[in-house]
């Protein structure tokens, strides 16, 4: 039994063409591990409020980076994408992989909300895999397979590369919450085979950000606070329409599930999140919160959702400038929480540098009642802490290894290292050991974990540094 929970984005041509058995190759902006499963996701330009069906998932069964010194030719034979396309995806990335899948059809047609970014979107459930049903037969894949395999790839050698491997995906950095591993085995050549054992952790891409695609990022606090209003000359109306769209698409972007039925119009809720758990929220855009809001909110609630949803919801109010003590009063007698648009900015900011750090059931209990920037503040630092923590362990493995000249070294020897060492000394075994296991996963691809005699042994090797921002 498999459960699928997102899809990999691929070109729709490429997968008409997977999904008619003529080919078996595909692209990943990032390297994936062997019979890794996902869903295919096809990449379409869809209104809004439309859907993406997605109909077929598949196994990855081999992933080799290539760069453009291959000829475009052959790429276009075995993906069915023409040779312009190539040149384009070429001209973003120096390298890409290229990918071997064994398609299968979904018992069911899922309907998944258009994302415009991302290597991998999220589902809107999971999908259990009980019967597959492969589009082509084994031996038909086996034919398929050998044919994929005796390409010529400028492949990498030997190590990941900073540069040209920017994992897409990366393990959330909470431990509690990993369900399974997943781990690389050395070869005899130093080249490393990475294994997936379906691992249900939770993951985070951290693919390198693109300045020109997160400037709305910046445009947060000053849509919230209307400092743009007066620049752009927009009225009261539109300014308060465009604050609302940015809250839906900042909290859509941080993982919620904007639900877009139960909300908008006159006299309706601004906002409405369904998962990961319900979210009512009024968007206040100004200089000040009016006074009326906390009622506001509470009443449009009742009015327009049922009451065991009210009963589990996390409600919210984002509007600029300080709560007046009345609003506050009123705010924590509700149950709501109140923060600044620049706490919403702060929160995107984040999972813009390292995408889906933030784990909002982790972040639920810091939207106390009534006024919770400093909240929001302290959870940051939590997740920016323990983001810096794996950084330097990553970094002491390498450097112990560069001064040793070893290619591994055992957990035992590790613990010495470390708690000497005053940013990982208050770790506990257990505590280390389940972070250098998250880091060796293929996933998030910082460190590596040896395996002999078919079992996973408690010796590590580095891959490559997990970047931070320096302190200033």
């Amino acid at each position: 039994m498999i459960s699928i929970a997102n899809g990999l984005r691929i070109s729709a041509t490429n997968l008409d063409a997977l999904k008619s058995g003529k080919i078996v190759g595909a692209f990943s902006k990032t390297f994936l591990a062997l019979d890794k499963c996902f869903a295919l996701y096809p990449d379409l330009q869809v209104q809004d409020s439309e859907t993406i069906n997605v109909e077929f998932w598949a196994e990855c069964k081999n992933c080799e980076s290539i760069n453009n010194t291959f000829p475009l030719s052959n790429l276009s034979k075995f993906t069915a994408l023409s040779t312009e396309e190539l040149e384009s995806i070429f001209q973003q990335r120096a390298n890409i992989f290229l990918l071997s899948l064994r398609v299968y059809q979904l018992p069911n047609p899922i309907q998944v909300q258009p994302q415009a970014t991302g290597n991998f979107v999220p589902l809107s459930e999971a999908v259990t895999i009980i019967e597959r049903m492969p589009i082509l037969n084994d031996e038909q894949f086996q034919e398929a397979q050998k044919q994929f395999q005796s390409i010529d790839l400028s492949v990498i050698p030997n190590e990941i590369s900073t540069t040209s491997i920017i994992a897409d995906e990366f393990l959330d950095i909470h431990p509690s919450l990993l369900d399974g591993f997943i781990d690389v085995e050395p070869n005899t050549t130093v080249t490393v085979d990475l294994v997936d054992e379906n691992s249900s952790a939770q993951i985070a891409d951290i693919e390198q950000p693109n300045e020109a695609e997160s400037d709305w990022i910046k445009t947060i606090s000053t849509l919230g606070d209307r400092s743009i209003e007066t620049l752009e000359k927009k009225s009261n109306v539109k300014a308060g329409t465009d604050f609302e769209n940015i809250v839906k698409k900042s909290l859509e972007f941080i993982g919620f599930t904007v639900d877009h039925v139960h909300a908008g119009g006159s006299g309706g809720l601004d906002l409405f999140c369904s998962k990961p758990f319900p979210l009512i929220g009024e968007c206040k855009s100004g200089k000040n919160i009016p006074g009326n809001t906390v009622y506001e909110l509470d009443n449009l609630s009742d009015d327009h959702l049922e009451d065991h949803i009210v009963a589990n919801a996390q409600k919210l109010i984002i509007g600029a400038g300080k709560p007046t003590p009345q609003i506050q009063r009123r705010a924590i007698r509700k149950n709501i929480s109140i923060i600044n648009p620049r706490s919403l900015q702060k929160l995107v900011e984040l999972n813009h540098k390292h995408s889906r750090a933030i784990n909002l059931i982790e972040l639920r209990p810091y939207l106390i009642a009534g006024q919770a920037d400093h909240k929001v503040d302290e959870y940051i630092q939590k997740v920016e802490n323990e983001i810096k923590l794996r950084s330097q362990i990553v970094s002491l493995v390498s450097t112990y290894l560069s001064s040793r000249r070893a290619n591994d070294v055992e957990l035992k020897v590790l613990e010495g290292v470390f708690f000497n060492n005053p940013h990982t000394q208050n770790l506990s075994i257990e505590e280390l050991k389940e972070i250098l296991i998250e880091l060796s996963s293929p996933l998030a691809g910082y460190l590596g974990r040896v395996e002999e005699n078919g079992k996973k042994c408690d010796r590590f090797y580095y891959l490559r540094d997990l970047p931070i921002e320096k302190e200033t």
